[in-house]
């Protein structure tokens, strides 16, 4: 069967050839305000106690520049009853994706301290948390770790996962249920390195560096670049982790769609708790240990020690699946005649000229006169849609699917009925075009009638749906 080329050059965020693009990015400009200050109880029992935005500016813990800002912790008095500092959440939460930190400097490897950047779901643990960045008191390296409720192992037994799994780390514990037997409390899965440039002073010394994680429903993957080998991909605002090489973290074996979900971005710096402030890991520590008799009275008495217990961010930035490749259909016979319509109300703010996007839908029934429909949408200062008219017998009802009537008119000629930022026109009931006319993904809406059921598989639905629905301006799988 011969297929219609639809070449649509629309608006979309910055897009990579691996198919993520950019959904929102966590800047100098909106960081602060694109976060929670918590200020709850320390859910690890921590000696801290974490201040608002007002407390934390007065105090001088928070500050912006034009190029990154910090965060950190009160470091000039003892600190009887906890020492301040912030804990960070985003208002926004994922569902899937690329999240990638661009961080300067980390809090180092400071005795008492419990740094981490992780992301975590509503009625923990049962939509899990990712840890991507986490230490404690003088510990050198870098430890990720998923927390999930009962049901989610990893793929690879830990002696055998190099083995088996394509990462630089190793496995230390397979279990991803917080409760675990034989695990301890809380553990989780858990995957370390042994390359100091990951954690804490060994990171800042190289001037920081890079986290990229992402998130699918088969796979969490964890990679660190250090500052002078951060991908070009990365740098350019278009990343494709298919060239980045191993990462350092690779948690296979569970079905993340169900057990890592709605899940916000965490930066927080905490002070002993539960896990630099168990007795058998201060003790443990041959630094620490030497310090005080205990990481509480460690934390309370020598302020002046943690003014290094900061965090430098450059940016955090969070891409998502565009829906489908980029890429161009087979050439298509010229048709007969051309018309061109205009929108002068101008187009959304976010639609700019980007990537030409191609994708492919059947012409006509079987047997009938076959013939190619070709539609370009340019975006300027207004929008201006130019469709080559199809041959005759070609047109509405003759198996054109009908998101594709929807957005071409029945005839080169036909008038606009309801002139908008969107392609409108009678066919589409005088309304212009939006994401319900591509039916599917639990959308409703769409066409009526049995167009809306099975469609002909060389119908390229998913493909058109996750584009059209992104370029006018959808969230993708956003909360």
């Amino acid at each position: 069967m011969l297929t219609s080329t639809l070449l649509l050059s629309l608006s979309l965020t910055q897009t990579s050839i691996a198919g993520y693009a950019l959904k929102d990015a966590y800047t100098p400009s909106n960081f602060f305000n694109s976060f929670n200050f918590f200020t709850g109880d320390d859910p690890t029992q921590g000696t801290v106690k974490f201040v608002d935005q007002n407390t934390a500016q007065s105090a001088g813990l928070i500050s912006a520049n034009g190029s990154s800002v910090k965060f950190g912790v009160e470091h000039s008095n003892p600190a009887p009853n906890g020492r301040m500092s912030v804990r960070l959440e985003s208002k926004q939460s994922y569902d899937q994706g690329l999240i990638i930190a661009d961080i300067a400097h980390m809090p180092g490897s400071i005795c008492g301290t419990w740094p981490a950047f992780w992301t975590v779901g509503p009625d923990w643990p049962m939509n899990g948390e990712i840890d991507i960045i986490e230490g404690v008191n003088s510990e050198a390296t870098n430890s990720m770790t998923l927390h999930t409720r009962a049901g989610c192992k990893l793929s690879s037994a830990p002696a055998a996962a190099n083995a088996n799994q394509k990462f630089t780390g190793s496995i230390k514990t397979s279990n991803c249920d917080v409760n675990a037997a034989g695990q301890g409390m809380n553990v989780g899965c858990g995957i370390g390195t042994r390359d100091t440039m990951t954690y804490g002073d060994g990171f800042n010394n190289e001037g920081g560096g890079v986290y990229a994680t992402e998130w699918t429903g088969e796979a969490i993957r964890v990679f660190h670049f250090v500052r002078s080998n951060i991908p070009a991909d990365i740098l350019a605002g278009t990343p494709d982790p298919t060239t980045w090489g191993a990462p350092l973290a690779l948690f296979t074996g569970c079905d993340f769609d169900s057990y890592v979900k709605n899940q916000t971005i965490v930066f927080d710096t905490t002070f002993c708790g539960q896990w630099a402030g168990s007795k058998d890991v201060w003790q443990a520590d041959a630094v620490c240990s030497k310090k005080a008799a205990t990481c509480e009275d460690y934390v309370k008495n020598n302020p002046a020690d943690f003014a290094g217990a900061y965090w430098d961010v450059n940016s955090v930035k969070v891409y998502q699946q565009n829906g489908g490749f980029i890429g161009s259909a087979p050439a298509a016979p010229k048709p007969s005649t051309t018309s061109t319509m205009s929108y002068t109300q101008g187009i959304p703010p976010a639609m700019t000229p980007s990537t030409m996007l191609t994708m492919t839908a059947p012409v006509g029934p079987a047997g009938a006169v076959q013939s190619v429909r070709t539609v370009t949408v340019e975006m300027t200062t207004t929008m201006t849609m130019t469709v080559d008219s199809p041959g005759a017998g070609v047109g509405a009802g003759t198996g054109i699917p009908s998101p594709l009537q929807s957005m071409i008119p029945t005839t080169a000629t036909a008038p606009l009925s309801n002139p908008q930022a969107t392609p409108s026109h009678p066919g589409n009931n005088g309304r212009p075009l939006d994401v319900s006319d591509f039916p599917g993904e639990g959308r409703p809406g769409g066409v009526p009638g049995p167009a809306k059921a099975k469609r002909d598989g060389a119908y390229e639905r998913h493909f058109l749906m996750k584009h059209r629905r992104r370029a006018l301006g959808g969230h993708g799988h956003v909360h």
